[in-house]
């Protein structure tokens, strides 16, 4: 009986062992996961050639999946800017870009904005 006690007695041992390894393994090796980082993303595209877009009133909004609109205006020069730079944490993105103009001016609800670009998935390590 004694020998029938000590061999459960090591079977509840190592099943413990093995439950508590199992824990720990599931949970990323017990350590400590790592703080959210924010990461620069610099995102750009081709300039579109209608000249109400490159003229005062006029430019881009990027759209990028989980984030609000980023509005780019046209500021000076000969066409507006086509990058823009923004922080984001690790994971998948869509961005798609718009182009307005005084015509239809970002937010409008008359008038229409170009059709968005073919979207693109970021990738943020």
């Amino acid at each position: 009986m004694k020998q029938i006690l000590q061999l459960a007695f090591r079977r509840l041992i190592l099943f413990f062992y093995c439950l508590i390894f199992i824990s720990i393994s599931a949970c990323g090796g017990g350590g400590s996961s790592s703080p959210p980082t924010l990461h620069t993303v610099t995102i750009s595209w081709t300039a579109n050639p209608e000249t109400a877009v490159n003229r005062a009133g006029g430019g881009y909004i990027v759209n990028i999946s989980g984030q609000p609109a980023i509005d780019v205006p046209y500021v000076s020069g000969p066409l507006a800017p086509t990058t823009t730079t923004t922080s984001l944490l690790t994971g998948n993105y869509t961005v798609t870009v718009v182009a307005y103009s005084t015509l239809n001016p970002p937010g409008s609800t008359s008038g229409s904005v170009s059709a968005a670009s073919g979207p693109i998935t970021v990738n943020v390590p």
